[in-house]
């Protein structure tokens, strides 16, 4: 006969009553008394709940993403005809690289399910997961399951490729050394075949930092930071310092409360901000409030003045990199008072 399938609580009750342990600790909730139930519990067995309740528990803590929609940054344009990815790739330009910044060319880059680069070598690499799960592997080495808010350095010259699990999209902001030149070249990339791909040997990525609670697409600091210069409480953390192999400068995230919002100031260097989570402003002087989303970018050059932070209704987090660091200097300057902060919101929310 077919039954519904009772939930895990249940079936660890009537494991425990099948074995004659009288510990109901934590097994009263959604306990169901219909025959029907019942029945298919005693028949199921302790191996079998155990089964099922492993299952449940993959399914509530999977990162897969199965609609294209679920990704938290935009999926950009579709690369064609080209030999260096199997399946349908997406790929747009965040960062050129410049003489004002000099910060490592970025892009994003999202996989559909199963779909994946060729092997290939190229410049130091930054990988930073932004959605869905994916793979990385260098050669001789076991593909690493990678999740939203990891980061993987792929030294120069080290052949690898990167891609989605079969039932997942993946998207990946990479920061890469463009102006790299491997010795003898880099070769022609090499597809990874089907059925290469379909016996991998994974384990996930050993150097993953961010806790299942955490909320925001990178790790959130534990606790609150107050300065001067900001409205009110911010977490500041480091996504990955200044010594990586992309040779870019350190990247640190930052998560500001609904509502806050730091000073005007100048960086002597420059500055550019990456939104990740929530919606958030950005402003250079006499130009017009940018309104931010997960994915995009704010560049603010050296010596210019800007403000930035969170709207009033939303928590909003960023990669913040102060760009050109030989140039360290920061000068802080007033706020926006509460009642242009007001108007803004209102003018923002009718735009």
């Amino acid at each position: 006969m077919e039954v519904a399938m009772p939930g895990k609580k249940y079936l660890k009750f009537i494991t425990i009553l099948m074995t004659g342990c009288i510990l109901l600790t934590g097994c009263t909730e959604n306990f169901a008394s219909d025959s029907s139930s019942q029945e298919f519990s005693i028949e199921a067995g302790e191996d079998d709940a155990k089964e099922i309740e492993n299952e449940e528990i993959n399914a509530e803590t999977s990162d897969d993403i199965s609609e294209q929609l679920d990704l938290a940054f935009p999926v950009g344009q579709a690369v064609t005809s080209s030999n260096a990815f199997t399946g349908t790739v997406y790929m747009a330009s965040m960062i050129n690289h410049d003489d004002v910044y000099n910060f490592p060319q970025t892009n994003h880059i999202t996989f559909e399910p199963g779909a994946r680069s060729s092997w290939h070598t190229h410049g130091g690499m930054l990988i930073l997961v932004t959605g869905g799960v994916g793979y990385y592997q260098e050669e001789g080495k076991p593909a690493q399951i990678i999740r939203k808010g990891d980061v993987v350095e792929c030294p120069a010259g080290v052949r690898h490729w990167h891609g989605a699990t079969p039932d997942s999209w993946f998207s990946q902001m990479v920061i890469y050394d463009s102006q790299y030149e491997e010795n003898g070249g880099s070769g022609t990339p090499q597809a990874v075949t089907d059925k290469e791909y379909a016996n991998l040997e994974t384990k996930e990525y050993e150097n993953r930092n961010v806790d299942e609670d955490n909320a925001f697409m990178f790790q959130r600091a534990d606790t609150p930071t107050t300065m001067e210069t900001f409205s009110g409480s911010i977490y500041l953390s480091s996504i990955i310092g200044d010594d990586n192999v992309a040779g870019a400068p350190g990247l640190h995230y930052v998560v500001f409360e609904p509502g806050v919002i730091n000073n005007w100031h100048t960086h002597e260097g420059g500055q550019i901000l990456i939104a990740t989570d929530g919606v958030g402003y950005h402003q250079i002087e006499g130009e017009p409030v940018q309104v931010m989303h997960p994915g995009d970018v704010a560049l603010c050059p050296p010596g210019v003045r800007h403000w930035h932070g969170g709207s009033a209704d939303s928590s909003f987090a960023h990669i913040a990199v102060n760009t050109n660091p030989e140039r360290p200097g920061v000068e802080w300057f007033d706020r926006l008072s509460d009642e242009e902060y007001e108007q803004l919101t209102i003018e923002t929310e009718n735009q």
